[in-house]
């Protein structure tokens, strides 16, 4: 699982099976990781993302520090928290000491099983799955984020090692009547990329059900979120499921860049709506689209989805080179780091009232009259969160909590 000492790394883009474009190389110097474009890319109408240009020259990673000395739009394919726990157990289990991995050995290993169209080689390839059983597996997840290290998780990386997030999380396939089945290249017909969420020992034990409701509840605030479900469970109200915006039919694939990548920003750090706007812009020079992602900030303020960070919003390139903003997703109700937004408004992490959305709004050709429609929808939306949540099962006194901070939110929008 780790490459030959001065061995480079071939990286593509797959649009489509047995379809890669040679993007480029990514080696290891004394200066740190080295990205060399392959002259084929430079020459096609495609990027690696919109702000970052093409050149001849070996390219460095403009923030090493937030991105373990890569470009951030490789980063962005390295497992996160839930991902990396598993790599590191497989990795120690096999005798490599995982302080000794490279990014490059990292990426290695996401191959092509990693979000958007990147793939990586050589690769490690892992055997697959042959079925799959939520029950065990989620069992298995709290297992070992509780310390248990007998629990095998080998199912759990070949399923979901290269996905981001820090909840645990596996790829399948699914069709339209629920039955599951390990994802792949080729897919059965009928069936479509999924994603389907675990909780965390520190979660509800409702998460799932929560999360259902305010995706149902994001809809009729207007956002545009892929289709999602409850599937049930017998430990619990249920798993939560969402179809893969980055997986098209016919084993197609799109190219998925952060807005942190992008901007080359560590997520973690604050960072402000304002921001995310222009670059919104910038990338799809499309007014729509910026409107969306307008609505998508009020959303998280009434909603008080609090953990709306840089890398809680993507954009998505298709093989002819054309950009747009992903759909929404992880919107749950979250508190943020110290009660706080990771993204503000008018330099407010809290109590943000209309007259902030507004002048927001402004600052991106949004008109008062607009945004005071964009509020009022998510605004009503938000107000019926009951309702959005009885068909989960989500229980009264779960309803009752929710409520009293919506409501709080509601009221200062």
């Amino acid at each position: 699982m780790m490459l030959e000492p001065g061995e480079s790394l071939r990286v593509s883009m797959s649009f489509a099976p047995g379809a890669e474009a040679r993007v480029g190389r990514l080696g290891l110097a004394k200066s740190g990781v080295i990205f060399e474009y392959d002259p084929d890319f430079i020459r096609s109408p495609i990027t690696l993302h919109a702000l970052m240009p093409k050149s001849t020259a070996v390219v460095f990673a403009k923030n090493p520090r937030a991105f373990e000395g890569l470009p951030g739009v490789f980063a962005d394919s390295l497992p996160d928290a839930w991902g990396r726990a598993l790599l590191r157990r497989q990795t120690e289990r096999r005798g490599i000491a995982f302080s000794e991995m490279t990014p490059l050995d990292r990426l290695a290993c996401v191959g092509a099983s990693g979000a958007g169209a990147l793939t990586y080689r050589p690769d490690f390839p892992q055997t697959p799955v042959a079925a799959i059983d939520l029950e065990t597996l989620a069992a298995d997840a709290l297992a070992f984020l509780d310390g248990n290290e007998d629990v095998d998780v080998s199912d759990l990386a070949k399923l979901g090692g290269s996905s981001g997030g820090a909840r645990p999380k596996i790829s399948v396939a699914m069709n339209a009547s629920g039955a599951i089945v390990p994802a792949s290249t080729s897919l059965p017909n009928g069936f479509d990329h999924w994603l389907v969420k675990f909780r965390t020992g520190s979660d509800p034990k409702n998460a799932g059900a929560i999360e259902a409701a305010y995706a149902d509840m994001a809809r009729a605030a207007g956002l545009d979120v892929v289709e999602t479900r409850l599937l049930p469970s017998k430990s619990g109200p249920g798993f939560f499921a969402t179809k893969r915006f980055d997986r098209k039919p016919g084993g197609r694939r799109l190219h998925m860049v952060s807005a942190a990548a992008m901007l080359e920003t560590n997520w973690e750090h604050p960072a402000d709506y304002e921001t995310l706007l222009k670059l919104t812009r910038l990338v799809t020079k499309d007014q729509a689209s910026v409107e969306r992602v307008f609505r998508r900030a009020v959303f998280n303020v009434v909603a008080s989805n609090r953990d709306d960070h840089l890398k809680q919003h993507a954009f998505l390139m298709d093989e002819r080179g054309s950009w747009i903003e992903a759909p929404s997703f992880d919107l749950t109700l979250s508190p943020g780091p110290g009660g706080e937004h990771y993204l503000s408004v008018g330099g407010r992490g809290k109590d943000i009232g209309f007259e902030d959305l507004a002048r927001l709004g402004a600052e991106e050709l949004i008109d008062k009259q607009r945004v005071r429609e964009i509020v009022d929808q998510t605004r009503t939306a938000v107000a019926e969160f009951a309702e959005f949540a009885s068909p989960y099962g989500v229980d009264a006194a779960t309803v009752r909590s929710i409520r009293r901070v919506l409501v709080s939110g509601v009221s200062k929008a």
